[in-house]
């Protein structure tokens, strides 16, 4: 275990000092921590798996996610406030419209698993992720709103599957009877309703706090970064005591806290941001490692499904969503394509896993998780360049067009 932690450790750190020089070379941190983690799992005993499916393993991954949500919601300001078409679209048509899809495709792909498990895998493959790409992304070829379309969806579609993907998950722990499943469904809907009236709260008492706080000169810029990554935490676990679900509270605590937010120095949110990557690039790894254990249980059918989610069951319902928008044709194009994901996925899939009594279950949510994101990586990592380039070079020559002789 030492040794796989020191193997973890040196990667990052080699990534942190060449992150430049590696994106250029099309390597990105996630690339190279799954590699890394595949090679410990193939010379190991595959120990983490092991690890992974313990209570004390859940609690850290659950704290991540709520991490996570926290962070996501607190970069998407004003997102649905403006007036951006393109961002209801895709996070209120394109979105459910994806997440029917993947169940659709289960259905055929993977029979014989209850549909709440279906279920539980859409929520998992759907959610987009910007980190594989965060360096085309943010090129300044990209148009504008469409870096912020991606950026808002990527914000808040995982906050808005979470109760989804928690219903599923109570769902697939109980046999498929309708019964059960509406007693669920029971469940999960007052846990939600508990999270509102935590998350908001807290989340807005804190930013405005925080903000009257360093306006009086009671505290400083150091302090209000370490306070600011208290909030998901203490959001998380209140809401959890109180049989809410903490995930969501954890998420709406961040979309509140950045409404409140008002005039505070510095980068208050940079310490919250780099504890959850760093955070994240471990959970890379701990893909890389599950995976050198769990290729036997993959399938044409799982690598199908995988391929398929981060193809058509993106790209197709973004077309039908932006249809009659202002966008133009490429704008959609590109929109449909940048589909990564990611550390939600990740940590969403880590998540059933632990919970899930069967094994059989609980492998094929492993595979799907594994060839979705790690064909991501793969995929978007390289793709995503050159989409920006396919962009750029066609949107100069409609500028510029070859005079007529």
């Amino acid at each position: 275990m030492l040794l796989a932690i020191a193997a973890t450790m040196t990667v990052i750190l080699i990534w942190s000092s060449l992150s430049k020089s590696m994106a250029r070379w099309k390597v990105t941190a996630p690339l190279a921590m799954v590699v890394v983690g595949m090679l410990v799992g193939w010379s190991s005993d595959h120990w983490l798996a092991a690890a992974i499916n313990t209570d004390a393993a859940l609690k850290i991954v659950e704290f991540l996610l709520a991490l996570f949500l926290f962070s996501d919601a607190t970069e998407v300001r004003n997102g649905l406030s403006e007036r951006r078409t393109g961002v209801v679209r895709l996070l209120f048509l394109a979105f459910p419209l994806s997440l029917a899809a993947a169940l659709l495709l289960g259905n055929v792909l993977l029979p014989g698993n209850s549909w709440p498990l279906i279920l539980l895998i859409a929520c998992i493959v759907v959610p987009i992720d910007l980190v594989p790409t965060q360096t085309s992304v943010r090129d300044s070829r990209v148009p504008q709103r469409v870096r912020h379309a991606l950026n808002v969806e990527s914000g808040f579609n995982d906050g808005l599957v979470a109760p989804i993907f928690l219903f599923a998950l109570a769902a697939a722990e109980l046999s498929p009877g309708s019964d059960q499943a509406m007693h669920a469904l029971g469940q999960a809907v007052p846990a939600v309703l508990k999270a509102v009236l935590v998350g908001v709260p807290l989340g807005a008492a804190a930013g405005y706090c925080m903000s009257v706080a360093v306006g009086q000169g009671w505290t400083d810029s150091r302090a209000v970064r370490i306070g600011t990554l208290a909030v998901p935490v203490l959001t998380f676990s209140l809401a959890v005591w109180l049989n809410g679900n903490g995930f969501v509270a954890a998420f709406l605590a961040g979309v509140a806290y950045r409404e409140t937010r008002r005039d505070i120095p510095g980068e208050p949110l940079e310490l919250t941001e780099d504890v959850t990557e760093f955070l994240s690039l471990a959970m890379w790894f701990a893909v890389g490692n599950v995976a050198a254990a769990s290729l036997t249980w993959l399938t044409w059918q799982v690598v199908l499904y995988g391929v398929l989610a981060l193809t058509l069951i993106r790209s197709v319902p973004v077309a039908i969503s932006m249809l009659g928008s202002n966008f133009t044709r490429r704008e959609r194009t590109m929109l449909g394509l940048f589909g990564p994901r990611g550390v939600a996925s990740i940590v969403f899939a880590l998540i059933a896993f632990n919970k899930l009594q069967q094994d059989e279950a609980a492998y094929l949510v492993i595979g799907t998780t594994l060839v979705v994101v790690v064909g991501s990586v793969v995929l978007h990592g390289i793709g995503a360049p050159l989409l920006v380039e396919w962009y750029d070079r066609r949107k100069t020559r409609d500028d510029n067009p070859e005079p007529t002789i």
